[in-house]
């Protein structure tokens, strides 16, 4: 009994469709192949596998076998999943940049200064896009309203809202705690300080992650027009263009800071040898390039769906 529990228990990875059309054969066939034998983890692994590029390919994340309109939605999300990742490693650059000009000499610092303000310019445009992509969403949110589908995402909404009253009641308290330090104590001195400012940081990713869920469940849910549709994917493709601009010219910045300043990223005295690659340097870097690269694999989905040889929707 256990083990045909089991194995219905794998039918999960594959999408309901599959499950709909499928799942009775594909369970017979798995209890021939077994007979007496227990499940390995081989097979199990095998299953999780095949059920996962199955999704993949019914979503439009894989493959043409999906429709025009299901691989724009799907690389459109794709896309904004990704900004939300690029804003985490966004916060992290700015509050790693604080006063990054004081610590160059002033014949390195034109070419730092633009390549941060092109990073911030980037970052702003790419936000603007995705305010816009939220706004030409909203005929499509009236009518998803209206077929009352929000019971479906409301227990998602209300993580998000708990989360982000945590967060108002993490940033209050933070704050409160900081002004009674200085600035030594607030940059690693004070190692309780840090550690809760860490704690923070994970409650605004968790937050960022909660919000950007509700909206990829909502939009999901939300049958948009092939003209709403269209703009949603035009924009998403500007989205990761702007991703582009962010994280190359965040690589240019960081690599004037470690040609001319290394000792800052380490926190050290000015002057002092010091490498210039330290763990926040390689994370937030890590956390851009993940960002851009999820954003042009949605992008890259997208037009693949404006190809001349390709009948559209």
């Amino acid at each position: 009994m256990k083990r045909n529990h089991d194995v219905r228990r794998l039918l999960r990875w594959y999408p309901a469709s599959w499950r709909d059309r499928y799942g009775d054969e594909f369970l017979a066939l798995l209890e021939d192949r077994l007979e007496e034998a227990p499940l390995t983890i081989r097979l199990r692994s095998s299953v999780v596998i095949a059920g996962l590029r199955e999704r993949c390919y019914g979503s439009g994340m894989l493959g043409t076998r999906s429709s025009s309109p299901t691989q724009r939605r799907t690389g459109s999300l794709m896309v904004l999943v990704a900004w939300s990742i690029m804003i985490v490693g966004g916060a992290s650059l700015v509050k790693m940049a604080e006063h990054f000009r004081a610590a160059l000499p002033s014949s390195s610092r034109a070419v730092a200064t633009v390549a941060y303000d092109t990073t911030a310019l980037a970052g702003l445009l790419g936000t603007l896009f995705v305010v816009a992509g939220a706004i030409a969403a909203v005929p499509g949110f009236v009518r998803f309203l209206r077929e009352n589908k929000w019971p479906e995402v409301l227990r998602t909404f209300v993580r998000s809202v708990v989360s982000s009253l945590v967060f108002v009641v993490a940033t209050i308290g933070l704050a409160t705690w900081a002004r009674h330090l200085n600035t030594a104590q607030r940059n690693g001195g004070d190692h309780l300080y840090s550690g809760a400012f860490l704690a923070f940081a994970l409650v605004v990713v968790i937050t960022i992650g909660l919000w950007t869920r509700t909206g990829v469940a909502v939009a999901s849910r939300i049958d948009f027009t092939p003209r709403e549709l269209r703009r949603e994917s035009y924009l998403a493709v500007a989205v990761s263009f702007a991703s582009i601009v962010v994280v190359a010219s965040a690589a240019v910045w960081g690599i004037q800071i470690g040609l001319h300043a290394p000792w800052f990223f380490n926190g050290t005295a000015a002057g002092v040898a010091a490498s210039p690659w330290s763990a926040q340097v390689v994370a937030t870097m890590l956390v851009m390039t993940l960002a851009t690269t999820t954003a042009l694999w949605g992008a890259t989905r997208v037009a693949m769906t404006y190809r001349p040889t390709r009948v559209n929707a």
